[in-house]
């Protein structure tokens, strides 16, 4: 089932560690960009062009298609394993010569802050960790809005006026 051909057909499967627990999340899954790169190219291509970006490199060898290698060159993403199957739903006859495994690579956060893995253009197109980071962060905000001010004990927390001052007005 090993293509010569170059792979097409690649997902980006994260999990994270919970700080709770020692368990893994469920993985969120990804579509990545993909930019074809070839020996003879320059090195520095691969490297990154803005700082949330992460750069996987997946080397693949058309004289030993079964053995695909993965690198990463982000300081917050390290490579957890890579499965290589037949992509569904591609038995029909639209690109002979296309290589139709799909290749998952399994990428976990190697630091404790997530945040610039979350902000990451692949986590922007996924609905699922929209959703759970504006829950996250809603939850943040109501807990700040409704903590007590201990310095006040009971009475209700003092808001200073907004409204700048009008020039019109004398203090």
């Amino acid at each position: 089932m090993a293509s010569s051909e170059s792979p097409y057909y690649i997902i980006l499967a994260h999990s994270s560690l919970q700080h709770s627990s020692s368990c893994q999340s469920p993985s969120a899954l990804a579509h990545v960009d993909i930019e074809y790169r070839y020996a003879d190219d320059s090195p520095l291509s691969l490297l990154p062009r803005h700082p949330d970006e992460h750069v996987l490199v997946l080397n693949h060898d058309p004289a030993n298609p079964t053995r695909p290698t993965v690198e990463s060159t982000s300081s917050q993403l390290a490579l957890s394993g890579m499965k290589v199957l037949p992509a569904p739903g591609t038995g029909t006859d639209e690109d002979a010569n296309r290589n139709n495994n799909m290749y998952v690579l399994e990428v976990a956060s190697t630091s404790d802050d997530h945040t610039s893995v979350e902000t990451s253009q692949a986590y922007l197109h996924n609905p699922q960790v929209i959703v759970a980071r504006f829950k996250q962060r809603n939850a943040a905000l109501r807990r700040i809005l409704e903590y007590p001010d201990i310095s006040a004990g009971d009475r209700p927390l003092s808001r200073p006026n907004s409204r700048p001052k009008s020039p019109d007005r004398l203090a």
